[in-house]
């Protein structure tokens, strides 16, 4: 099987990914996410909490299905970009042996992954 070729990102167009990681506090963002995400905090001021509420929720959840309920696979549909405490980082702090495969249908946020093979262990995009 041939591998795709990684996507170019169009730096100068917000995209919702992006300005997701810029409410987190993340790197993976440019002027452009910026600016628009300013614009959204503007008409919608708990758009930063709530995207910070949602991480936090989703941490919880792994968190306590890799230590609590014993799950050792994980499957994240729509993962995005990479970003603060992904499901691999928050499983695999509580289950080392966790594996997570990472699926989103946006090659820009896919292709973002060739650029930290390492950071995902025993974990796929």
């Amino acid at each position: 099987m041939e591998d795709s070729p990684v996507p170019q990102v169009d730096t100068d167009r917000p995209h919702s990914a992006r300005m997701y990681d810029y409410f987190l506090g993340g790197k993976n963002h440019f002027a452009a996410d910026r600016e628009m995400a300013q614009k959204v905090l503007a008409s919608t001021p708990m758009a930063r909490t709530s995207a910070r509420e949602n991480r936090a929720f989703l941490g919880r959840v792994v968190r306590f299905l890799a230590a609590e309920a014993g799950i050792r696979q994980f499957l994240d549909i729509g993962a995005g970009l990479p970003t603060a405490n992904n499901v691999h980082e928050v499983a695999q702090a509580a289950a080392p042996a966790s594996r997570v495969v990472y699926a989103d249908n946006d090659r820009c946020k896919s292709g973002c992954v060739h650029e930290v093979p390492e950071a995902l262990g025993a974990s796929a995009f």
